[in-house]
């Protein structure tokens, strides 16, 4: 066969794949789309550059008003004094949204629950410390399940902590005496950050049960994608139709199949995270299974029902492709959610992977309990309710045609 007969051929080879791929609609629209969303998810993803000087009231910060509670164990004038005035710095530079606490373990309940990022702590006998011309120490406690936002809390809050102390040793250099501590007079003021969980503050342990999350997710979506497309295409799944067995059977064994399968694979990134990167787990093993199966649920009506109408399976995995890249970015797995503009988070917080990595960060890094994670729990389930609900008709009717 000469090269002119070989490159028509070639040509034409390559214009009925193309042609094909036309044909498919649903595929069309996928395609073109997963760039322009990964393109865009990019681009107001990550914040702006922006010059930063603390005095004048500019900071440079991804985050902004993240809520934090004031909890003043002092009751001295002083400590009052201190409290008042990083409400105040924290209300004009628009970092934090302040609220008054009564005690540590009310704070530290609100951050378990996720409604704090952070408790600035005045202890007992800081007024009197302050006045004797000692050293007086703050204390932070930042939410540990994001490492990178509970650094940038306590940059911030240390900005603002010094601009106050700075305020004092100002007042204070004029009564310089012979016996007077050279760092009270410096910096009179000072924070200490503090875990919430002894040993807790680590990047891994942020990113292991995102990516706990993210495997039941991924393995959940693709796995029912390709075995209910292959099975369409290989034509068993017409035999498994015909079969004496009710239909939505056949949806419920590939559900607890893909189940099965994305436990296994968490617990193996658990097990990885604890032998290699020192990860700890504070909270209950039986929550973060019980969390994990409301997860695959979740996703499992999801995946049944693009795999139903997407026909072939090149469709099926190209449209579900277009939902986990994005969903991977926006539901708080690698990145922070909170740098992400507002509109954004409401759609991060829009998709069940979100729902499913917090209630798990919470339980590993927080030790929380069944009633901190409820909502996460209940998002989830409703999220399974309602897909699974779809799912099954729309399964019944595609493999019917």
């Amino acid at each position: 066969m000469g090269f002119k007969r070989i490159a028509y051929v070639t040509m034409v080879m390559a214009h009925k794949d193309l042609l094909d791929f036309w044909k498919a609609k649903m595929l069309v629209v996928a395609f073109t789309l997963f760039p322009i969303v990964m393109m865009a998810i990019f681009g107001y993803m990550f914040p702006s550059i922006t010059s930063a000087n603390p005095y004048a009231g500019k900071f440079s910060s991804p985050y902004g008003r993240l809520p934090i509670a004031i909890v003043n164990e002092d009751g001295g004038r002083a400590g009052e004094e201190i409290a008042d005035r990083f409400a105040q710095l924290a209300s004009s530079t628009g970092l934090f949204e302040v609220r008054d606490f009564a005690s540590l373990e009310a704070a530290k309940e609100r951050m378990t629950e996720g409604k704090l990022k952070g408790v600035l702590v005045i202890p007992q006998g800081f007024t009197e410390s302050l006045s004797s011309g000692r050293q007086a120490i703050l204390t932070i406690i930042v939410d540990d399940t994001n490492p990178q936002a509970a650094s940038s809390i306590f940059g911030q809050a240390s900005s603002l902590v010094r601009i106050i102390s700075e305020g004092v040793a100002a007042s204070r250099i004029s009564g310089l005496g012979a016996g007077a501590d050279p760092m009270a007079l410096l910096e009179p003021i000072g924070l200490e950050r503090r875990p919430f969980v002894r040993g807790s503050a680590t990047t891994f342990q942020f990113l292991a049960p995102g990516f706990m999350a993210l495997t039941v997710t991924l393995g959940t979506l693709s796995g029912l994608a390709a075995t209910i497309s292959r099975e369409k295409e290989q034509g068993t799944l017409d035999g498994i139709m015909v079969s004496p067995v009710p239909r939505y059977t056949v949806v419920v064994s590939k559900v607890l199949a893909q189940t099965v399968r994305g436990m296994i694979q968490s617990f193996i990134i658990l097990a990885v995270s604890m032998l290699f990167f020192g990860v700890r787990v504070y909270g209950s093993p039986l929550l973060m299974v019980l969390t994990m199966f409301l997860a695959v649920l979740s996703f499992s009506g999801i995946g049944i029902i693009i795999t139903a109408i997407s026909g072939e399976q090149e469709t099926a995995m190209t449209s579900l492709m277009l939902i986990n890249m994005p969903m991977t970015f926006l539901s708080n797995v690698v990145f922070p959610i909170e740098q992400l503009p507002w509109w954004l988070q409401v759609v991060g917080k829009s998709l069940p992977l979100y729902y499913s990595a917090d209630a798990l960060r919470k339980i590993i890094v927080l030790n929380a309990q069944i009633h901190h994670i409820a909502p996460d729990l209940i998002v989830l389930a409703l999220y399974s309710l309602l897909t699974l609900s779809a799912a099954i008709p729309i399964f019944v009717r595609s493999v019917s045609r």
